[in-house]
């Protein structure tokens, strides 16, 4: 049955399976002691449990590598990536971000795998749906913040630096985020807006006002 078993899980193309629906198909394959089987399959590499009720299949001749975003998605929801890792991944800072940082609606949290960390971060419900994008991968499709939001998200829950004014954000900008300005000419003005008009914050409206400077 190992090799029906297989095939059941290969029409995962995200290779991520809840518990739920990995019980039903050792049900369906006539395993009766299923929790049983699910720990043996562990301690043979077959699965790897990224926190409890979610496992990543493991195929034994396939060496693609799977979406650390869709896990970051799948392992707590609703949730979107942002923050440094979705800065690097739209090519707005230069150094590669271990950490997989999403934005939730939900309570702060982390989990440790054996695919590294996912962290998230409690942001207002108020915040959440603005300029999210669905990227696609091989293993399907994830949830992302735009690089306009994830920058917003980024400058308005950095609680421990003070900006209170241009040059001290553009100093934010260039000496500790390291981003590239020139990739902000092209951001979409509105989303900095309608993000300044819900916080009332004054670091995105002086965050807002370098972009409009950028492209002028």
């Amino acid at each position: 049955m190992q090799r029906e078993l297989e095939r059941e899980l290969k029409q995962y193309p995200s290779r991520i399976i809840e518990h739920t629906t990995l019980s039903q198909i050792l049900s369906n394959l006539g395993y009766s002691r299923i929790n049983d089987k699910i720990v043996q399959l562990k301690n043979k590499g077959v699965l790897t449990a990224l926190k409890s009720g979610l496992y990543l299949y493991n195929p034994v001749y396939d060496g693609s590598l799977v979406s650390k975003e869709i896990i970051a998605n799948l392992l707590l929801g609703p949730s979107y990536i942002s923050f440094d890792y979705a800065l690097w991944y739209h090519g707005l800072i230069p150094e590669s971000v271990e950490t997989v940082q999403s934005a939730t609606t939900k309570r702060s949290k982390s989990y440790n795998t054996p695919l590294g960390v996912f962290s998230y971060r409690q942001i207002k419900k108020e915040l959440y749906s603005i300029a999210i994008e669905i990227h696609d991968s091989k293993g399907g499709n994830f949830l992302i913040a735009s690089k306009e939001k994830a920058l917003c998200d980024k400058v308005y829950y950095t609680k421990d630096i003070p900006i209170r004014s241009k040059s001290a954000m553009f100093a934010f900008l260039e000496d500790d985020l390291r981003i590239d300005l020139d990739e902000l000419t092209q951001s979409d003005i509105k989303v900095f807006q309608e993000y300044c008009n819900i916080t009332k914050s004054k670091k995105i409206a002086l965050l807002q006002k370098i972009i409009e400077e950028l492209q002028v």
